[in-house]
């Protein structure tokens, strides 16, 4: 009998053996056959992702042409309305990139705000070099060329900005606090958002021109808007055994002033513009624009405190401006 079990037991076990190894070998293949149908699947849904890039870019390559024909159509001597169009595609952050794309022209572009999320348009000076990097390619954020513009504005007005780019302008304290936000740099620990540098030219009616170079620059919106950092200056409008011209002071207008702030009489002061005032300041470059004839003025016109020991004829200021570019 026991041998009979024996005999039985060694006929059925193949049976058994073969049929595990059969169904081992199945799932192995069904397995194999839905890695390929994934993997083909995959491969479909790459291909039709590049085709509909593809089509959104000839689509907006198309669209952008079409814009071009319109406006030239419309719009007499469209060159730089044109140029916009390209710009704001682009998104540029910054009068460097816009250099970069071959637009070498000193002009008003349309400039991406990181932070604020929208578009402010912004005086790109593409000629002044820079001794600290030595590229070109600034950001104006103040500007006085013609005396057309009133500068003796409220504190609302500074914050937001007034004014025509192309001519007298202030962006605003807010855009420029933005305008600083721009560069982030990336780092093996994270991120870190990089200062600008400021620059301010000067040009009296006399044709002698002076600019200064300050590295770097920031304003702190949670202390009225006050220069938080203006480290080693260059350049030629500043005499080097005196203070700076323009100090770390929170801003001040008529409406608006500080607990700690207090103006001297006969000084330049919150009376008839916005400022980082303080005491009696060594500067007001949105101060009472005046005459060909006049002598710079103390008390109410643009002021910069070094005129006097840099330019003899102490002649008043016919243009002055303030911009910022990053290091890199």
């Amino acid at each position: 009998m026991k041998w009979l079990c024996m005999i039985l037991i060694l006929k059925i076990a193949p049976l058994f053996i073969n049929g595990g190894i059969e169904t081992g070998i199945q799932i192995e293949k069904s397995l194999q056959k839905k890695v390929i149908n994934l993997t083909k699947q995959l491969l479909h849904c790459r291909d039709l992702i590049h085709v509909r890039k593809n089509r959104c870019r000839v689509t907006g390559d198309i669209l952008v042409k079409e814009i071009h024909l319109v406006i030239r159509r419309l719009v007499p001597n469209s060159d730089s309305t044109l140029k916009k169009v390209s710009a704001i595609r682009s998104l540029y952050t910054d009068c460097n990139y816009v250099l970069q794309t071959g637009r070498y022209v000193s002009e008003v572009y349309p400039i991406w705000l990181k932070v604020g999320y929208r578009f402010i348009h912004i005086y790109c000076d593409m000629e002044s070099g820079s001794h600290i990097t030595n590229k070109t390619g600034w950001k104006t954020f103040q500007q006085r060329k013609n005396g057309k513009i009133n500068f003796n504005r409220g504190w609302d007005d500074y914050v937001n900005g007034f004014g025509n780019p192309n001519e007298d302008y202030w962006a605003g304290l807010e855009n420029t606090y933005l305008l600083t936000r721009q560069n982030e740099i990336g780092f093996s620990y994270g991120y870190r958002t990089t200062r600008p540098n400021l620059r301010i030219d000067l040009e009296g009616w006399d044709g002698f021109h002076a600019y200064v170079e300050y590295k770097p620059f920031s304003i702190n919106p949670e202390e009225n808007y006050s220069i938080s950092g203006l480290g080693v200056r260059f350049g030629t409008a500043f005499h080097p055994d005196y203070r700076g011209s323009i100090l770390p002071n929170d801003f001040s207008t008529f409406d608006h002033t500080s607990e700690t702030s207090f103006f001297i009489s006969n000084c330049p002061g919150p009376h008839n513009s916005g400022w980082w005032f303080f005491g009696c300041g060594y500067s007001n470059l949105n101060g009472i624009y005046q005459r060909p004839t006049d002598k710079m003025s103390k008390s109410d016109g643009i002021y910069w405190r070094h005129w006097t020991l840099i330019n003899p004829n102490n002649t008043a200021l016919k243009l002055a401006s303030m911009k910022i570019q990053y290091y890199r």
